[in-house]
């Protein structure tokens, strides 16, 4: 059965040829209002735009030059008069009678009525696949799927099962996200953990359209501020160490446990070291320590890694990878500076080397994305706002380096506040300044942890409400949601004990045609096409509108409508509904990485 988008595409790309364009970047789209149809198109207004500009010759022809032509001798060559009539037969129809004020040039809205005639009389649509087409200012052109269409696919979602909502766009391609790569000197607080979910959702979905797909996590282990974490141990140990008003930077309970830590991995041999060899060692222990307790908490919200990558090792490579961008260094102040066409010698986050002869960070992180280019063809950097400007630079380098910007993805995320009701809560008692991850995730659970993170759009900031997260009520969004599933569940299981089940082969699917029954299948639908919008926009949270979608119009048709009856085809029709229903809230939850408990 033909995709409905790509034979509406390639029908509309007909269309413009036979009004003399040759090249319209149009787009068919879902619409996100329901009442505007299962597709829309914007052709009428770019053509319309073209036809004005003077691009389309075949248009000016059809206008001025088809009285013309029709009077041409008859001694032109069987070809020639081929052509002419090919030219007329594509743009007769719309053009060859009509006055300048008639020829739908006066306004994209006047343009989409002659392209929808042109759609009835030469194409047949609507036809067995669309029920109707509609126009809506300012030019936009609707299409809507027809019932005998909608009802056809319950069994195609029914037979694809775990693989409904897949595509092939990213087939023989590999794709790398990374994410969290969190500051390794403390715990993995709220904030840089909505960076979690979020990555591996993202991951989610590049491997549902055929991605193969790696999960990654760069590792900040060197720098001062290992330095400075190896300093707060040494102080918490030997306290009597510390002047009067020398103010440690990292403090908080953490810091005590993590110093017990440390002090027993350097028990052997620490009298010997001196103060600056102690904090030294004690910072490159602590660090790994951190790590270990970051990846434990990115286990609890669902997270494997493919690869961690240690910025200590990346700094083996920096002076290979530099060579390759020479022409974009440049020498100021003593130091060594990424500038291609000087844009960024005054950005002091482009120094590659110090005046003291040592790599920065953005040093180590060409390397990184030089790696990750070469190895990938789409990579993916999940960072926090506070990162936007790395944003160009990181373009500039992957450029600089010989690669497509465009290969090269970022996604930003806000921060998150959080609230229990009305109360905003703003510390830990174990990180002092900040909430852990993990003291969330203990409390609200990974369903509800990931959900809740996904639901707004990344870049805008976000409440999460922790006592709404652990409600069992249907305010709950991710309850609500699960709730609808093991509803489902719980109606297969029944059948059982009345020795029932579905058969798919005795269902007569043209008698789902009640209104419930009709919205819902259309909204199953949508699901493939979201999948496909996530991997072009980066963002996942309409999938979580789109489950508790599905949940409202489940339990919509559940309560106006009796699935189990005297009559077997349409009991089998609507349980079928129910399992595609079934399938695909359960593949939607698995990009999202919640659960679909079968009870509750």
């Amino acid at each position: 059965m033909e995709n409905p988008k790509i034979k509406i595409y390639s029908i509309l790309e007909k269309v413009a040829l036979d009004l003399g364009v040759s090249e319209a970047n149009f787009s068919v789209e879902k619409p996100k209002d329901a009442s505007h149809g299962d597709f829309s198109t914007n052709i009428a207004m770019v053509l319309h735009k073209s036809i004005k500009a003077g691009l389309s010759h075949a248009v000016r022809d059809a206008r001025h030059g088809l009285a013309k032509s029709s009077k041409t001798s008859r001694s032109l060559s069987e070809s020639s008069h081929s052509d002419s009539n090919d030219n007329q037969n594509g743009t007769k129809t719309v053009f060859g009678s009509l006055t300048d004020e008639q020829t739908g040039l006066n306004s994209p809205l006047e343009l989409a009525k002659e392209i929808v005639e042109m759609l009835n009389a030469k194409y047949k649509i609507p036809d067995i696949d669309f029920d109707k087409i509609e126009i809506a200012a300012p030019g936009f052109i609707n299409f809507y799927l027809s019932p005998k269409y909608l009802q056809a696919q319950v069994e195609n979602i029914i037979e694809k099962g775990d693989n409904y909502g897949s595509s092939e766009i990213g087939k023989g391609k590999k794709a790398s996200v990374e994410f969290v790569s969190a500051n390794p000197t403390g715990p993995l607080h709220i904030g840089n953990a909505r960076g979690g979910p979020l990555g591996d959702a993202l991951a989610n979905v590049f491997a549902k359209v055929g991605y193969s797909v790696k999960r990654e996590y760069l590792h900040n282990d060197v720098g001062g501020q290992i330095d400075r974490l190896g300093e707060a141990i040494y102080f918490t140990l030997h306290p009597d160490q510390k002047a009067e008003n020398y103010e440690v930077q990292y403090q908080g309970e953490y810091i005590k446990e993590l110093s017990e830590q440390v002090k027993e991995q350097l028990e052997e041999g620490q009298e010997d070291l001196s103060q600056a060899e102690f904090i030294e060692k004690a910072g490159k222990v602590a660090v790994e320590l951190m790590l270990v307790e970051i990846l434990k908490d990115c286990e609890l919200m669902g997270i494997k890694f493919d690869k961690v990558r240690k910025e200590s090792d990346l700094r083996h490579e920096v002076p290979e990878v530099l060579s390759k961008i020479k022409k974009a260094l440049k020498e100021k102040d003593g130091a060594e500076w990424f500038a291609p066409q000087d844009e960024f010698l005054k950005d002091r986050e482009t120094v590659v080397r110090k005046s003291d002869g040592q790599f920065t960070y953005f040093a180590s992180d060409i390397v990184y994305h030089n790696e990750k280019m070469e190895q990938n063809d789409v990579v993916v950097d999940v960072l926090g706002a506070n990162h936007s400007g790395h944003v160009p630079r990181l373009k500039a380098v992957v450029k600089s380096l010989g690669f497509n910007p465009d290969d090269l993805r970022v996604t930003l995320y806000q921060w998150v506040r959080l609230k229990r009701g009305e109360e905003v809560i703003k510390m830990s008692k174990r990180a002092g300044s900040f909430v852990t991850a993990k003291e969330v995730l203990d409390e609200v659970g990974k369903d509800a942890f990931r959900f809740f993170l996904l639901t707004p759009r990344s870049q805008t900031h976000m409440d999460f409400d922790l006592e709404l997260a652990k409600k069992k009520a249907s305010d709950n969004p991710v309850f609500y949601v699960q709730y609808a599933y093991s509803r489902i569940c719980s109606i297969f299981v029944k059948l059982k004990t009345e020795n029932l089940e579905l058969k798919t082969e005795r269902a007569d699917l043209s008698l789902l045609k009640t209104q419930e029954e009709i919205e819902l299948i259309r909204h199953l639908l949508k699901l493939p096409y979201l999948v496909e919008e996530a991997v072009k926009t980066l963002e996942v949270n309409p999938l979580t509108t789109y489950a508790l979608e599905i949940a409202t119009l489940f339990h919509k048709f559940y309560e106006t409508q009796k699935v189990i009856s005297s009559d077997e085809k349409l009991t089998q029709a609507r349980l079928a509904l129910l399992k595609a229903t079934q399938i695909t809230l359960k593949n939607t939850l698995s990009l999202l990485g919640v659960s679909a408990p079968e009870r509750m």
